[in-house]
């Protein structure tokens, strides 16, 4: 009995990794392709542009009323001829104060026009 045993554990033991290897490896899934990726997203981009374009011309007519004030181009002067002399004060050249004064964007809720 004891050599039944040692028999079929010995073929248990030798035929399993044979079996594995047998086996055909699983599946591989390939990543989605960046294609398959945005499908899900046009729809819903899509439907969303129109109101991002109402949103965008509001934002630019808000913008354009404001900057069409005189006063808004005298605090716009005033912020810009600070800036400029507090560089030269800072000890910037006049030419690098202009420089900067004009790379200077002005303050702004959306990012700011120079």
């Amino acid at each position: 009995m004891r050599r039944l045993h040692q028999a079929v554990l010995t073929t248990v033991l030798l035929g399993l990794p044979a079996a594995a290897l047998a086996q055909e490896p699983p599946a591989v899934r390939k990543p989605p392709s960046a294609e398959d990726m945005q499908k899900p997203m046009d729809t819903p981009m899509d439907s969303m542009v129109p109101m991002m374009a109402k949103m965008t011309e509001a934002t630019v007519e808000a913008q354009l009323r404001i900057a069409e004030k005189p006063e808004t181009a005298a605090r716009i002067a005033t912020f810009k001829h600070n800036l400029y002399l507090e560089l030269q004060k800072q000890g910037f050249t006049p030419t690098q104060a202009l420089q900067i004064t004009l790379g200077t964007p002005l303050p702004s809720g959306t990012g700011g026009m120079r």
